[in-house]
């Protein structure tokens, strides 16, 4: 990668799904969720593998939900329906698979929150640390322990420049404009999930 060359091309990013409103179901199809939220994964691991430890958390969760997906791709076709179907033939709707989509949809808004704080900063600053750390303060934080946030203090200020994840100031409007984009349906998925987790009462506030 040459000094000019963004860590992120937004561009060739797939966007996550719309709801599915043609079947007037209004769901998030499962793979493309999947498919979507692996790149973001692979986006974090360009970070350094000082953010390993996110994206081996998150590229787990992804790979619990896919796992389950594949047991009946038709049966899950929608990640609401792998959820609410997923009981382990029991009553219990918050198992594992739920736990999986609970954690990984916390670490995906801390993303696009990131994400979004770049774009809205107008001083267009170089350094991005503090945006990531007001992200972490609030979609992870209150759910971390004292290791983890310790963790995350050290983490946090390794987060590469914003030159470097999105190019160039010079040179870099059309990755600006990709990544406006992609936070469009990134956004309304996070949103639907969290109406969803509170609408069937899966919310969960234990830290770890």
């Amino acid at each position: 990668m040459s000094e000019t060359e963004a860590k992120i091309d937004f561009s060739k990013l797939k966007h996550f799904p719309e709801t599915d409103t043609q079947n007037n179901n209004n769901k998030i199809i499962t793979k493309a969720f999947l498919d979507s939220a692996y790149q973001v994964v692979e986006s974090i691991e360009s970070f350094g593998r000082l953010f390993s430890p996110i994206v081996k958390d998150m590229r787990g969760n992804v790979k619990r939900l896919e796992a389950k997906y594949k047991e009946n791709e038709q049966v899950f076709c929608y990640l609401e329906d792998l959820i609410l179907l997923d009981k382990d033939g029991n009553e219990n709707t918050f198992d594992s698979v739920t736990e999986g989509l609970l954690w990984l949809k916390r670490a995906l808004e801390m993303i696009e929150m990131f994400f979004r704080n770049m774009l809205e900063d107008e001083s267009r600053s170089d350094n991005v640390k503090h945006h990531l750390k007001q992200a972490y303060d609030s979609t992870l934080l209150p759910y971390h322990g004292f290791l983890a946030q310790k963790g995350f203090q050290f983490l946090h200020h390794y987060v590469p420049t914003r030159t470097t994840l999105l190019g160039p100031e010079e040179g870099n409007q059309d990755n600006v404009i990709a990544l406006k984009n992609f936070l469009v349906t990134f956004r309304a998925n996070l949103d639907h999930l969290n109406n969803f987790f509170e609408d069937n009462k899966l919310n969960r506030t234990y830290k770890v």
